[in-house]
């Protein structure tokens, strides 16, 4: 389903769906919760309001939009999702890691360990870090 083919009827309560930015793409999945303001304002679990059609946040009362977007979830999206947000938090955890961490030199390596097993079984460069 393309931009063009979405509309209000595109959306029903109970669908799940995807948040969009035009820069990074899928940002979060929800679920349409209700409607309010005689269906035009869609209401999503995670309590953001969106327009019927998804096209615009609900308060978002200006001529110009360059926000993020609300589409039909598809597959890909989940994945997409899922893979960011391991991404964000491996890289909180690296950041927190200083030689006072409580995690030992054993533990560490056997995190070391997975990465290294992991990138080796989805046919990625090993990792030069890794040693």
């Amino acid at each position: 389903m393309d931009e063009t083919t979405i509309t209000a009827a595109s959306f029903k309560v109970g669908d799940r769906v995807t948040i969009h930015t035009s820069q990074s793409g899928p940002q979060s999945i929800a679920v349409v919760e209700h409607y309010t303001h005689d269906k035009r304002c869609m209401v999503l679990s995670d309590g953001s309001e969106w327009k019927a059609d998804g096209r615009r946040q609900w308060a978002f009362r200006g001529s110009f939009y360059k926000g993020p977007v609300v589409r039909p979830c598809v597959p890909e999206d989940e994945e997409h999702v899922n893979k960011r947000r391991a991404i964000g938090a491996l890289r909180k955890f690296a950041d927190a890691l200083s030689l006072e961490s409580s995690l030992s030199s054993d533990a560490l390596r056997r995190i070391l360990d997975v990465i290294a097993d992991e990138t080796a079984r989805a046919g990625g460069p090993a990792d030069r870090a890794i040693g």
